[in-house]
């Protein structure tokens, strides 16, 4: 996932980013306690998200992080993602948008 990530697509394309998603969560299935796959997977379902419903999902998602944190400081950074995504949920649903897509 974080190969994709960081490799630069070709010009005029994205990175694959259901690929991503797909491999991050294979990754916490596989260890539910590695953060940082929370954080990454957060990350791009909040950016790929059209829909309020899917950004409120991220939420959810950093709080079942928080569950499984293994040291303080994962603590703090998740925290400081879930605050950001509320904030982002909460504007959206402030301003009643009937999509997430922020482009």
């Amino acid at each position: 996932a974080m190969a994709i990530l960081q490799t630069p697509p070709p010009p005029g394309q994205m990175p694959d980013a259901q690929e991503v998603i797909r491999l991050l969560e294979e990754a916490i299935r596989v260890d539910p306690s590695f953060t940082l796959a929370y954080t990454h997977l957060g990350n791009v379902k909040l950016g790929t998200a059209t829909e309020l419903s899917s950004a409120r999902e991220v939420v959810t998602l950093y709080d079942q992080a928080l569950a499984n944190c293994r040291s303080e400081e994962e603590i703090k950074e998740l925290c400081s993602m879930r605050i950001l995504a509320v904030a982002q949920v909460e504007a959206a649903s402030m301003l009643k948008m009937e999509s997430f897509n922020m482009q």
